[in-house]
């Protein structure tokens, strides 16, 4: 683990801290039960103030990573038990028809605006206005993720603000005959900015998941560009990779083929 912090990456001491030790019991370099180092420990060890450190370890008790025990210390608590929660809160993002039900969403911004110049310079069909929506998906009352939704103005008019409160745009447009065929997807990570530290109740520059899709009907025409910003201790990405393709693999190589040539429109899009 990292010795010191730095204070000109721009993110906050106590978040470097807090994302040094979450690694560490990520990756099980503290094992379940075993004891963190003290606090005094820490300051001297990341050269921070006491406050930094208790900031650190509080935001990790309050995700169920560690157990503070008065007297006692500091504990990881067991990996399984933190691997399920991350399970659990994956399938409750990918579920995208059951996140009325699974997540409470708040719109925090329905407007008509000029589209982004980064959107006509990477896509000049999307058209020269938008309708912007920015909402909040939660989870028992803490935020998971921000998203920020473009809708071409052809679109516009059929995304009205009582369907937006009850269903994801993409449910939306599929439900009125606008099927998605194909989606452009990149993910990375970004440091939050002023609006997603506000909402996601993180530092600014803290760093958080990105994932951005641009998904276009069987006709090539866009239907919504939206990028999601994720706390990263919300979310997870999981793939399996096989190095020769077994009985299953391609089993599973051929359905996703019948599936992309046979079923269009089978994608529900974007929360």
């Amino acid at each position: 683990m990292p010795r010191r912090t730095n204070s000109r990456t721009g993110i906050a001491r106590y978040q470097q801290v807090y994302t040094v030790l979450a690694q560490a019991l990520a990756e099980g370099t503290i094992g379940a039960g075993q004891a963190l180092p003290s606090e005094p420990a820490l300051v001297r060890r990341y050269g921070v103030s006491r406050t930094t450190v208790r900031r650190a370890l509080e935001r990790l008790a309050e995700e169920g990573s560690i157990i503070r025990r008065r007297g006692s210390g500091t504990f990881a608590r067991s990996g399984l038990q933190r691997a399920e929660s991350a399970k659990k809160m994956t399938r409750i993002l990918d579920d995208i028809r059951g996140l009325g039900t699974n997540t409470r969403s708040t719109v925090l911004q329905f407007t008509k605006v000029l589209t982004p110049e980064f959107l006509l310079r990477e896509s000049p069909d999307f058209g020269e206005s938008a309708l912007l929506i920015r909402r909040l998906r939660s989870i028992d009352g803490e935020p998971i993720a921000l998203m920020t939704i473009y809708v071409p103005e052809r679109l516009a008019t059929l995304v009205t603000p009582k369907r937006i409160r009850a269903e994801a745009v993409r449910v939306i447009l599929d439900k009125l005959g606008h099927r998605a065929a194909t989606a452009e997807q990149v993910t990375s990570a970004v440091a939050a900015d002023p609006i997603a530290s506000r909402h996601l109740k993180c530092p600014v520059g803290a760093a958080l998941l990105n994932v951005r899709k641009l998904v276009r009907d069987a006709d090539g025409q866009i239907l919504d560009y939206t990028s999601f910003v994720y706390r990263p201790d919300c979310y997870e990405l999981n793939t399996n990779i096989a190095r020769f393709p077994s009985s299953v693999t391609r089993n599973s190589t051929a359905r996703m083929r019948k599936s992309q040539t046979g079923t269009r429109g089978k994608d529900r899009g974007s929360p």
